[in-house]
């Protein structure tokens, strides 16, 4: 990839992610107020007013409005710009890792992107209601296995080693839920967990599986010092989950000792 392919490829799925981003947030309110995404123009939350074009610009709208509705003045919360910046540099890895200057790397980019949309989707609502709607994970799970059929026909050798893998996180994390009566985690990380075998070959699903434990722990940890938890509290364990595959997908074969 010639370095000005790079920066305007760059440059495009940092503005791309930006933009779907945006659209993640007007999903997850939308699910959140039982509206359809498919109809209706995004509103203030607070005031219910209709927004207009320049108020919706990604994280741009939101500096210049200092955080606040420019009709009622009631602040915006903080996670939409982070949704949208989240996204867009999820965008932003995922093109530099992948080489899209070949049809598998095309393939398997735009998959990762459209489930990275989806995942980024059930993280930001599981961080607020402790919930992973399956409007997010079904369609994952779909595309993931769209993503893992795509590797398979690519190198067949991968088939059992992957398979595996996914038998194994499903059942550990089936475990975690069915012992614990859903207190540890709720069902929806199971499909997550299903999500990572599928996107992810055993050394990568390992890293991801730890780094996704300690990234809740140490999360955990902090709340609970800080008093914003109980002991009793629940905490959403997806989001970790979710920057565990992440972790893993990007990171974890620059881990390898051999």
């Amino acid at each position: 990839m010639t370095g000005d392919y790079f920066i305007v490829g760059a440059v495009f799925a940092t503005g791309l992610g930006l933009i779907f981003g945006s659209f993640i947030n007007a999903w997850v309110w939308r699910i959140e107020t039982e509206r359809s995404i498919a109809k209706g123009h995004s509103m203030c939350p607070h005031c219910k007013k209709p927004l207009k074009w320049y108020d919706l610009v990604p994280v741009l709208s939101y500096a210049v409005l200092a955080g606040k509705c420019r009709m009622c003045r009631k602040p915006i919360s903080p996670r939409y710009p982070i949704v949208e910046s989240m996204t867009a540099a999820l965008f932003l890895v995922l093109f530099s890792y992948f080489d899209p200057t070949n049809l598998l790397g095309w393939v398997k980019l735009v998959t990762l992107l459209a489930i990275t949309v989806l995942l980024v989707g059930a993280c930001s609502y599981d961080q607020k209601h402790s919930l992973l709607p399956d409007v997010f994970t079904t369609p994952a799970l779909a595309l993931s296995a769209l993503y893992l059929l795509v590797i398979i026909a690519a190198d067949p050798s991968q088939l059992w080693p992957r398979l595996a893998g996914i038998a194994v996180v499903t059942f550990f994390f089936y475990g975690l839920w069915r012992f614990s009566g859903g207190k540890a985690m709720g069902d929806g990380d199971i499909r997550l967990a299903a999500i990572m075998g599928m996107l992810l070959h055993p050394w990568q699903l390992a890293v991801a599986t730890v780094a996704g434990f300690n990234a809740g722990a140490v999360v955990a940890v902090v709340l609970l010092l800080t008093g914003r938890k109980k002991r009793t509290d629940h905490i959403a364990f997806g989001p970790y989950l979710i920057f565990g595959l992440y972790f893993g997908l990007i990171f974890a074969d620059k881990l390898r000792l051999y």
